[in-house]
């Protein structure tokens, strides 16, 4: 029996629904930005399209067939998978914020990024986010790390983070330094859900996060030399801390930083570089602000994440070198500018 002409409309508009949402699957999974949720994960990488059902009133369900997964990268850059921890630390207390008291223990509600696929141990990367911010903020920088084959750790700082209840405050600098001793020992314990190299972690941190990571390694009451170097973006010694600052450290420490930075760190930066006896770097990034220059969408922010990436590998990855045969002339190699560009300059020694 022939169908009436309202059913033929309607098998007709569900093979259209079921051609386009196919075709949106397949160009979809070309596409390199997708995010797609796994339990609690997101996926960043190739992007899928769900299997689904498609219905018209008076017709019987058709069912919409989405294209295979992609297999994810086998090398380098790697899809990544993120997902959030909650670490408690009852040792330490979390300071007052403003109107709000302050009391005993400390939980850091951490963000993890890391490699889809790979089995570990793994290198990793512990970061220290800035003054009234979250790891969030940072986020495609920790995804860079995390598509180099990294396991990324962010705690919020229960100080300084911007989204907790009352004022953040600088107050608690040595203790966010502290924060990212206890998620290291938490990420030698299994809290990433993969296991971590304890031999190849490294510490990092932006703005008040990157003083942090200067009193790590400067500082002998908060040195942690479980980390094998330290990565300090617009960071410097940081006050309210009494140091000293002058104990040699046998781990590298890269500092990098803006000509014109709106807070005036760059001269700080350099005090930080001067003073570290360690082998070390100063990056200074030309024109760079404050924030801009590590996680914008320029040209310019995507090199300096690259030298970023160089110098984990360098001290963490695969084929990186122990942290104390690093010379001045490998991070003068693996921090140099793109060719020509006069994008930035390295100072070393």
């Amino acid at each position: 029996m022939t169908p009436s002409a309202p059913v033929r409309r309607a098998i007709a508009l569900v093979a259209v629904v079921a051609a386009v949402t196919v075709l949106a699957g397949c160009v979809a999974a070309g596409r390199s930005t997708g995010t797609e949720s796994i339990g609690t994960h997101r996926w960043r990488g190739a992007a899928m399209s769900p299997a689904g059902t498609s219905t018209v009133a008076g017709v019987p369900p058709v069912p919409v067939i989405a294209p295979p997964a992609p297999t994810p990268p086998t090398a380098p850059p790697y899809a990544v998978v993120s997902s959030v921890v909650v670490l408690t630390d009852a040792t330490r207390p979390t300071p007052a914020r403003g109107d709000v008291a302050g009391h005993p223990g400390r939980v850091l509600r951490t963000l993890v990024v890391r490699p889809l696929g790979l089995a570990g141990p793994l290198p990793a990367v512990v970061f220290a986010h800035g003054y009234d911010s979250e790891p969030e903020r940072y986020e495609i920088l920790l995804d860079a790390w995390a598509a180099a084959g990294f396991v990324v750790a962010a705690p919020e700082s229960p100080g300084s983070a911007a989204d907790l209840p009352g004022t953040p405050t600088e107050s608690d600098i040595g203790q966010q330094a502290g924060d990212l001793s206890f998620v290291l020992s938490s990420l030698l314990t299994g809290a990433a859900g993969v296991p971590v190299d304890p031999a190849r972690v490294v510490a990092a941190g932006h703005s008040d996060g990157g003083s942090s990571v200067v009193a790590l390694a400067m500082d002998p009451a908060y040195a942690d030399r479980r980390f094998v170097g330290y990565l300090a973006l617009a960071g410097q010694i940081p006050d309210g801390v009494a140091g000293p600052w002058t104990a040699s450290s046998p781990r590298p420490l890269v500092l990098m930083v803006g000509t014109d930075d709106e807070y005036g760190t760059l001269p700080l930066a350099v005090q930080a570089y001067d003073t570290c006896r360690c082998t070390k770097a100063l990056v200074t990034i030309a024109g760079g602000t404050h924030l801009g220059p590590f996680v914008g969408g320029t040209a310019l922010a995507g090199s300096v994440r690259q030298a970023t990436v160089r110098y984990l590998d360098l001290l963490a990855g695969s084929a990186g070198s122990e942290a104390t045969a690093v010379s001045d002339q490998q991070l003068a190699a693996v921090l140099a500018p793109p060719a020509g560009s006069g994008d930035w300059q390295v100072v070393t020694g």
